[in-house]
């Protein structure tokens, strides 16, 4: 019975030692797999060899030919309007900011420009030589909109021709409002000359005169503020 007890436990141990091989091969080729399931699969899952990359998209980066740069420039401008305000004011929501000095320089290097003409037409050329502005202006931002508001009292001295002879004089708008430009009051000033006379009453016409380039003025004002 010893001796059947002892061949018993030998014939055990020789079949142990005899599998424990095909078990480390087992166990090596099981993490040989996963190793190779780990390398299509990693973090860099996206690089992994499939059929289906016709589907995806061309990320290919491609030159700007010159209308696309105008567009995005343009692109540009009009986020750079939509967005005026404070960087804080993400929403977009009322926003007031104080514009008083550089409306006020910025309209008077509009009018002073040697390109800016108040009254043109046929022997007539009339420009402003001096300008004295005094008032308040503010940028609004309301829901994203910017808004360029001013209540202005403009004083002008202008030159040039009139019907082919040189004049000069002096006219004041009284309120120059941004609400209601196509109701500002355009005020003669004491002049002397009978062709200078005629100027400063063509300037002061309440149906054109020199209305329509004073709103052409305001409204490169608006638009050099806002986008600041």
């Amino acid at each position: 019975l010893k001796f059947a007890v002892v061949h018993f436990w030998t014939a055990m141990a020789e079949e142990a030692v005899t599998d424990a091989p095909n078990s480390v091969n087992d166990e090596s080729a099981a993490s040989g797999a996963a190793a190779a399931t780990s390398k299509k699969s990693g973090y860099t899952y996206w690089k992994r060899d499939i059929n289906d990359a016709h589907v995806l998209p061309d990320n290919t980066p491609q030159k700007m030919v010159e209308k696309d740069v105008a567009a995005s420039q343009q692109q540009t401008s009009d986020k750079k309007l939509q967005n005026a305000g404070s960087s804080w004011n993400v929403a977009g929501t009322w926003e007031e900011k104080d514009t008083s000095a550089i409306a006020r320089e910025e309209l008077e290097r509009i009018l002073t420009a040697g390109d800016f003409v108040l009254l043109d037409s046929e022997f007539t050329r009339i420009c402003a030589t001096k300008v004295t502005i005094t008032g308040d202006s503010q940028a609004f931002n309301i829901r994203g909109r910017p808004r360029l508001g001013f209540e202005f009292k403009v004083k002008i001295s202008w030159a040039g021709t009139f019907e082919g002879e040189e004049v000069s004089g002096d006219l004041e708008i009284p309120e120059l409002d941004s609400s209601d430009l196509d109701g500002m009051d355009v005020r003669e000033k004491k002049t002397t000359g009978e062709a200078s006379k005629k100027a400063s009453a063509a300037l002061a016409l309440k149906k054109g005169g020199c209305r329509p380039a004073m709103k052409r003025a305001c409204e490169e004002l608006s638009k050099n503020i806002l986008e600041r």
